[in-house]
Protein backbone atom coordinates (compact mmCIF):
# COMPACT_ATOMS: atom_id res chain seq x y z
CA UNK A 1 0.00 0.00 0.00
CA UNK A 2 1.68 3.45 -0.82
CA UNK A 3 1.32 6.38 1.37
CA UNK A 4 -1.43 7.83 -0.98
CA UNK A 5 -3.42 4.61 -0.59
CA UNK A 6 -2.70 4.50 2.96
CA UNK A 7 -4.12 8.00 4.01
CA UNK A 8 -7.10 7.02 2.17
CA UNK A 9 -7.50 4.07 3.63
CA UNK A 10 -7.51 6.12 7.24
CA UNK A 11 -10.06 8.80 6.35
CA UNK A 12 -12.53 5.85 5.86
CA UNK A 13 -14.81 5.14 8.67
CA UNK A 14 -15.82 1.56 9.09
CA UNK A 15 -18.01 -0.03 11.28
CA UNK A 16 -18.83 -3.34 12.99
CA UNK A 17 -21.80 -5.40 14.64
CA UNK A 18 -22.24 -6.95 17.86
CA UNK A 19 -22.91 -10.75 15.64
CA UNK A 20 -19.17 -10.26 13.98
CA UNK A 21 -16.22 -12.19 15.26
CA UNK A 22 -14.13 -9.20 15.27
CA UNK A 23 -16.67 -7.21 17.95
CA UNK A 24 -14.51 -6.50 20.93
CA UNK A 25 -15.62 -8.68 23.57
CA UNK A 26 -15.02 -6.55 26.49
CA UNK A 27 -18.21 -4.64 24.58
CA UNK A 28 -20.08 -7.87 24.08
CA UNK A 29 -20.01 -8.74 28.41
CA UNK A 30 -21.66 -5.04 29.44
CA UNK A 31 -24.94 -4.44 29.85
CA UNK A 32 -26.22 -2.21 26.88
CA UNK A 33 -23.19 -2.98 24.57
CA UNK A 34 -23.28 -0.88 21.39
CA UNK A 35 -25.34 -2.43 18.37
CA UNK A 36 -22.91 -1.17 16.27
CA UNK A 37 -19.32 0.22 16.77
CA UNK A 38 -17.70 2.90 14.53
CA UNK A 39 -14.33 3.55 13.76
CA UNK A 40 -11.08 5.01 11.99
CA UNK A 41 -8.12 3.26 11.93
CA UNK A 42 -7.91 0.04 13.69
CA UNK A 43 -9.96 -1.31 17.02
CA UNK A 44 -7.62 -2.68 19.80
CA UNK A 45 -6.12 -5.76 19.69
CA UNK A 46 -7.59 -8.57 21.88
CA UNK A 47 -4.20 -10.36 22.46
CA UNK A 48 -2.36 -7.26 23.84
CA UNK A 49 -3.21 -5.89 27.54
CA UNK A 50 -5.54 -2.46 27.57
CA UNK A 51 -5.22 0.97 29.88
CA UNK A 52 -7.59 3.59 29.99
CA UNK A 53 -6.39 6.83 31.14
CA UNK A 54 -8.76 9.91 32.15
CA UNK A 55 -8.74 12.78 34.10
CA UNK A 56 -9.89 16.16 34.49
CA UNK A 57 -10.40 18.86 31.95
CA UNK A 58 -8.72 21.78 33.26
CA UNK A 59 -6.00 19.49 35.35
CA UNK A 60 -3.04 20.34 37.20
CA UNK A 61 0.71 20.48 35.78
CA UNK A 62 1.21 17.47 38.10
CA UNK A 63 -1.81 15.66 36.53
CA UNK A 64 -0.56 16.33 33.10
CA UNK A 65 2.67 15.42 33.89
CA UNK A 66 1.77 12.70 35.65
CA UNK A 67 -0.69 11.33 32.91
CA UNK A 68 1.77 11.47 30.04
CA UNK A 69 4.76 10.00 31.48
CA UNK A 70 2.47 6.95 32.89
CA UNK A 71 0.64 6.37 29.50
CA UNK A 72 4.22 6.95 27.62
CA UNK A 73 5.89 3.98 29.32
CA UNK A 74 2.90 2.25 29.49
CA UNK A 75 2.57 2.43 25.89
CA UNK A 76 6.17 1.69 25.53
CA UNK A 77 5.75 -1.93 27.27
CA UNK A 78 3.31 -2.79 24.21
CA UNK A 79 0.30 -2.07 26.96
CA UNK A 80 -2.41 -0.25 24.47
CA UNK A 81 -3.84 3.08 25.69
CA UNK A 82 -7.46 4.45 25.48
CA UNK A 83 -8.57 7.51 26.28
CA UNK A 84 -11.37 9.99 25.11
CA UNK A 85 -9.45 13.08 23.32
CA UNK A 86 -10.68 15.23 25.42
CA UNK A 87 -8.16 18.42 26.92
CA UNK A 88 -6.67 17.81 29.71
CA UNK A 89 -5.39 14.44 31.25
CA UNK A 90 -7.30 12.57 28.20
CA UNK A 91 -4.93 15.06 25.86
CA UNK A 92 -1.90 13.86 27.92
CA UNK A 93 -2.43 10.60 27.96
CA UNK A 94 -2.38 9.92 24.25
CA UNK A 95 0.27 12.67 23.60
CA UNK A 96 2.06 9.93 25.83
CA UNK A 97 1.70 7.10 23.96
CA UNK A 98 2.62 9.42 20.71
CA UNK A 99 5.83 10.12 22.74
CA UNK A 100 7.29 6.90 21.63
CA UNK A 101 5.11 6.43 18.69
CA UNK A 102 2.59 3.79 19.75
CA UNK A 103 -1.13 3.02 19.01
CA UNK A 104 -3.51 4.60 21.04
CA UNK A 105 -7.08 4.58 20.37
CA UNK A 106 -9.89 7.92 21.05
CA UNK A 107 -13.34 6.84 22.40
CA UNK A 108 -15.34 9.91 21.08
CA UNK A 109 -19.01 11.19 21.86
CA UNK A 110 -19.60 12.55 18.26
CA UNK A 111 -18.87 10.60 15.26
CA UNK A 112 -15.65 9.07 14.01
CA UNK A 113 -15.58 11.98 11.19
CA UNK A 114 -15.64 15.03 13.38
CA UNK A 115 -12.54 15.88 15.70
CA UNK A 116 -13.80 16.84 19.00
CA UNK A 117 -12.28 19.11 20.62
CA UNK A 118 -11.53 20.87 17.28
CA UNK A 119 -8.22 21.81 18.91
CA UNK A 120 -6.62 18.24 19.13
CA UNK A 121 -7.23 17.88 15.24
CA UNK A 122 -3.41 17.19 14.88
CA UNK A 123 -3.33 14.17 17.58
CA UNK A 124 -6.52 13.07 16.43
CA UNK A 125 -4.40 12.85 12.97
CA UNK A 126 -1.47 11.28 14.79
CA UNK A 127 -3.59 8.48 16.33
CA UNK A 128 -4.19 7.10 12.99
CA UNK A 129 -0.72 8.06 11.82
CA UNK A 130 0.90 5.42 14.19
CA UNK A 131 -1.26 2.60 13.76
CA UNK A 132 -3.95 3.63 16.83
CA UNK A 133 -7.76 4.48 16.29
CA UNK A 134 -10.99 6.37 16.57
CA UNK A 135 -13.74 5.24 17.91
CA UNK A 136 -17.70 5.61 18.54
CA UNK A 137 -21.01 4.18 18.89
CA UNK A 138 -22.28 7.54 17.01
CA UNK A 139 -22.60 7.28 13.16
CA UNK A 140 -20.44 9.83 10.85
CA UNK A 141 -21.96 13.56 10.75
CA UNK A 142 -23.24 13.19 14.60
CA UNK A 143 -22.12 16.12 16.62
CA UNK A 144 -20.62 16.33 19.75
CA UNK A 145 -23.78 16.33 22.05
CA UNK A 146 -23.01 16.82 25.49
CA UNK A 147 -25.58 13.95 26.59
CA UNK A 148 -23.41 11.86 24.79
CA UNK A 149 -20.19 11.91 27.01
CA UNK A 150 -21.52 10.00 29.76
CA UNK A 151 -22.35 7.28 27.89
CA UNK A 152 -19.60 6.97 25.42
CA UNK A 153 -17.37 6.61 29.21
CA UNK A 154 -18.98 3.23 29.45
CA UNK A 155 -17.19 2.30 26.12
CA UNK A 156 -13.59 3.54 27.43
CA UNK A 157 -14.14 1.26 30.77
CA UNK A 158 -15.04 -1.35 28.64
CA UNK A 159 -12.29 -1.98 26.10
CA UNK A 160 -9.67 -2.08 28.94
CA UNK A 161 -8.16 -3.95 31.53
CA UNK A 162 -8.10 -1.64 33.99
CA UNK A 163 -8.82 2.27 34.77
CA UNK A 164 -6.48 4.99 35.60
CA UNK A 165 -8.44 8.38 37.44
CA UNK A 166 -5.63 10.98 37.31
CA UNK A 167 -7.45 14.19 38.88
CA UNK A 168 -11.32 14.68 38.74
CA UNK A 169 -13.74 16.61 41.40
CA UNK A 170 -16.32 14.96 43.22
CA UNK A 171 -18.52 15.08 40.08
CA UNK A 172 -17.04 14.30 36.53
CA UNK A 173 -16.93 12.56 33.88
CA UNK A 174 -14.09 10.60 34.56
CA UNK A 175 -15.81 9.59 38.34
CA UNK A 176 -18.51 8.43 35.47
CA UNK A 177 -16.13 6.31 33.40
CA UNK A 178 -14.71 4.71 36.92
CA UNK A 179 -18.06 3.74 38.47
CA UNK A 180 -18.71 2.26 35.17
CA UNK A 181 -15.23 0.00 35.53
CA UNK A 182 -16.32 -1.23 38.78
CA UNK A 183 -19.75 -2.31 37.75
CA UNK A 184 -18.12 -4.05 34.80
CA UNK A 185 -15.46 -5.60 37.16
CA UNK A 186 -12.83 -3.46 36.22
CA UNK A 187 -10.16 -2.33 38.85
CA UNK A 188 -9.74 1.02 39.06
CA UNK A 189 -6.29 3.12 39.74
CA UNK A 190 -6.88 7.06 41.11
CA UNK A 191 -3.47 9.11 41.48
CA UNK A 192 -3.96 10.38 45.31
CA UNK A 193 -3.34 14.25 45.57
CA UNK A 194 -3.46 17.18 48.33
CA UNK A 195 -6.68 16.88 50.47
CA UNK A 196 -6.92 20.77 49.90
CA UNK A 197 -7.37 19.99 46.16
CA UNK A 198 -10.17 20.37 43.95
CA UNK A 199 -9.00 17.85 41.33
CA UNK A 200 -7.76 15.09 43.78
CA UNK A 201 -11.35 15.51 45.78
CA UNK A 202 -12.49 12.65 43.40
CA UNK A 203 -9.30 10.26 43.24
CA UNK A 204 -8.85 10.46 46.90
CA UNK A 205 -12.32 9.37 47.49
CA UNK A 206 -11.93 6.53 44.83
CA UNK A 207 -9.01 5.18 47.10
CA UNK A 208 -11.01 5.91 50.01
CA UNK A 209 -13.72 3.11 48.82
CA UNK A 210 -10.94 0.70 47.68
CA UNK A 211 -9.50 1.86 44.15
CA UNK A 212 -5.99 0.64 43.77
CA UNK A 213 -3.15 3.33 44.64
CA UNK A 214 -0.88 5.37 42.04
CA UNK A 215 1.63 6.10 43.60
CA UNK A 216 4.52 5.06 40.44
CA UNK A 217 4.62 3.41 37.71
CA UNK A 218 5.35 0.25 39.35
CA UNK A 219 1.71 0.17 40.23
CA UNK A 220 0.68 -0.52 37.08
CA UNK A 221 3.69 -2.31 35.53
CA UNK A 222 3.03 -4.59 38.49
CA UNK A 223 -0.39 -5.46 37.66
CA UNK A 224 1.02 -6.48 34.45
CA UNK A 225 4.11 -8.46 35.80
CA UNK A 226 6.14 -5.95 33.75
CA UNK A 227 9.48 -5.51 34.43
CA UNK A 228 11.02 -1.92 35.00
CA UNK A 229 14.81 -1.91 34.98
CA UNK A 230 16.04 0.43 32.12
CA UNK A 231 17.57 4.08 32.82
CA UNK A 232 15.51 7.03 32.71
CA UNK A 233 16.45 9.64 29.99
CA UNK A 234 15.05 12.68 29.13
CA UNK A 235 13.17 13.31 25.89
CA UNK A 236 14.80 15.28 23.25
CA UNK A 237 12.23 17.96 22.18
CA UNK A 238 12.02 19.24 19.01
CA UNK A 239 11.69 22.61 18.29
CA UNK A 240 11.58 22.09 14.71
CA UNK A 241 8.65 20.75 14.97
CA UNK A 242 7.03 23.98 16.49
CA UNK A 243 4.49 25.77 14.86
CA UNK A 244 5.53 29.55 13.68
CA UNK A 245 3.57 30.90 16.60
CA UNK A 246 5.05 27.90 19.05
CA UNK A 247 8.33 29.10 18.08
CA UNK A 248 8.13 32.41 18.43
CA UNK A 249 6.59 32.65 22.43
CA UNK A 250 9.17 29.87 23.14
CA UNK A 251 11.72 31.92 22.17
CA UNK A 252 10.61 34.83 23.40
CA UNK A 253 10.51 32.90 27.05
CA UNK A 254 13.95 31.41 26.58
CA UNK A 255 15.69 35.41 26.31
CA UNK A 256 13.14 36.38 29.14
CA UNK A 257 15.09 33.55 31.01
CA UNK A 258 13.97 30.45 33.60
CA UNK A 259 12.30 31.99 35.60
CA UNK A 260 8.16 32.28 35.46
CA UNK A 261 6.76 34.86 33.72
CA UNK A 262 3.33 36.09 33.51
CA UNK A 263 1.03 35.87 30.25
CA UNK A 264 1.49 39.88 29.78
CA UNK A 265 4.98 39.55 29.83
CA UNK A 266 4.98 36.94 26.60
CA UNK A 267 2.32 38.90 25.20
CA UNK A 268 4.30 41.95 25.33
CA UNK A 269 7.11 40.21 24.19
CA UNK A 270 5.63 38.94 21.33
CA UNK A 271 3.37 41.14 20.31
CA UNK A 272 0.73 38.11 20.06
CA UNK A 273 -3.00 39.23 21.16
CA UNK A 274 -3.48 37.78 24.95
CA UNK A 275 -6.49 34.78 23.69
CA UNK A 276 -4.03 33.72 21.21
CA UNK A 277 -1.21 33.56 23.12
CA UNK A 278 -3.27 31.55 25.83
CA UNK A 279 -3.94 28.77 23.07
CA UNK A 280 -0.51 28.43 22.21
CA UNK A 281 0.74 27.98 25.45
CA UNK A 282 -1.17 25.79 26.29
CA UNK A 283 -0.32 23.37 23.05
CA UNK A 284 3.51 23.98 24.50
CA UNK A 285 2.26 22.98 27.81
CA UNK A 286 0.51 20.05 26.91
CA UNK A 287 3.54 19.07 24.39
CA UNK A 288 5.95 19.20 26.99
CA UNK A 289 8.14 22.47 26.42
CA UNK A 290 6.33 25.15 29.15
CA UNK A 291 5.04 24.36 32.36
CA UNK A 292 2.53 26.72 34.79
CA UNK A 293 2.42 25.78 38.53
CA UNK A 294 0.65 29.13 38.85
CA UNK A 295 -2.40 30.27 36.87
CA UNK A 296 -1.07 32.92 34.21
CA UNK A 297 2.55 32.34 35.13
CA UNK A 298 4.83 29.96 32.66
CA UNK A 299 8.25 29.26 32.03
CA UNK A 300 10.49 26.76 30.27
CA UNK A 301 10.10 23.40 31.59
CA UNK A 302 12.57 20.54 32.32
CA UNK A 303 12.72 17.93 30.19
CA UNK A 304 10.21 15.15 30.36
CA UNK A 305 11.36 11.37 30.74
CA UNK A 306 11.01 8.11 29.38
CA UNK A 307 12.31 5.16 31.08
Amino acid sequence: MNEIERKINLSKTYKITMEEDNYPVGLKKIKNPPPVLYYRGSLPKPDKPTVAIVGARNASEYGLTTGRAIARELARQDIQVISGLALGCDTSAHIGALDVSKPNFAILGCGVDTCYPTYNQDIYSRILDCGGGIISEQPDGTPAYASNFPMRNRIISALADAVIIIEARLKSGSLITANYAIEQGKDVFALPGKITDTLSQGTNDLIRQGAFILSSIYDVLDYYNVSFGKKMEPIKLDKEKLSYEEKLIYNAMEELGKDSHHIDEIVQKTSINPSRCMIVLTSLQINGYVESNTPSYYRIADPPYYA
